[in-house]
């Protein structure tokens, strides 16, 4: 499958992104061209269908649409592609993924799953596949058959380019009870943070008195709060400064960093 979603203007110059060691891995920029490799992850007792597969390649084309028309907003073009990252788009695994929520999940992923796809090390992987794509950023989301929390997989300066190099996002079927989720919200909300993003809301990293704040400067941030109805998001000041997209820098944009984003 290969699909695509544009932003129609000319590329604008970025600037105000803050420069610390979270812009460094596969998905450093997110502008011009950027790829979104993905792979289903599935045991053989819980197999993805045919149709569920399609639900959610179609739920990750509305969220790079959404993303590009955010993009748009803040003056900078975006055109996003999707692929699979290998011949089969689906993995089997002993494991199931668990997602919690407490910052002690498996980060590791990625180097698992390029190799099982045909590459030695996520590294490889980006620059094998960014050469033959023509693009210099991509992120890979990995769809597993299994109920939790979706997570970002960043890579940040003087981690270990062969396992982490290849930015990634663990994007579950369902929640952790069950329930069903706003995929393609969560979708856009997980690839940006790849690029820089701080959750606004109460996590173990992120504090309920810059939640509260949050609510009341960026209350329809897509980074605080996700939802079904994607028109009712927006990417706003601060989650776009942090992304490179708004050039305007305020004073109290810092005081918003998590303890998972230290410089």
């Amino acid at each position: 499958m290969f699909a695509f979603c544009i932003s129609f203007l000319a590329l604008a110059q970025l600037f105000a992104q803050p420069d610390d060691r979270w812009h460094a891995g596969s998905a450093k920029d997110l502008k011009g061209k950027v790829l979104t490799l993905y792979v289903f992850l599935e045991t053989a007792a819980a197999p993805w269908t045919t149709e569920e597969k399609q639900s959610k390649l179609t739920e990750l084309a509305t969220a790079q649409q959404w993303l590009a028309s955010q993009a748009s907003y803040w003056n900078v073009a975006l055109e996003c592609f999707i692929k699979p990252l290998g011949k089969s788009e689906t993995i089997q695994t002993k494991n199931v993924p668990i997602g919690n929520g407490s910052g002690t999940e498996r980060i590791d992923w990625a180097k698992e799953i390029v190799k099982k796809s045909g590459y030695r090390n996520p590294r490889q992987a980006y620059r094998k596949i960014s050469r033959k794509m023509g693009v210099d950023n991509l992120q890979l989301i990995i769809f597993a058959k299994a109920g939790g929390i979706s997570y970002a997989m960043r890579f940040a300066k003087n981690n270990s380019k062969r396992k982490f190099f290849m930015e990634s996002v663990m994007l579950f079927q369902r929640y952790d009870n069950d329930a069903q989720m706003p995929v393609a919200a969560i979708i856009a909300h997980e690839i940006l943070h790849l690029y820089g993003a701080w959750d606004l809301y109460t996590t173990y990293a992120q504090t309920a008195d810059r939640h509260q704040k949050a609510q009341e400067l960026f209350p329809d941030d897509i980074m605080l709060r996700v939802g079904y109805d994607l028109h009712q998001l927006k990417v706003d000041d601060l989650t776009a400064w942090l992304v490179g997209w708004n050039k305007t820098e305020q004073a109290i944009y810092e005081w918003f960093r998590p303890a998972d984003f230290k410089q």
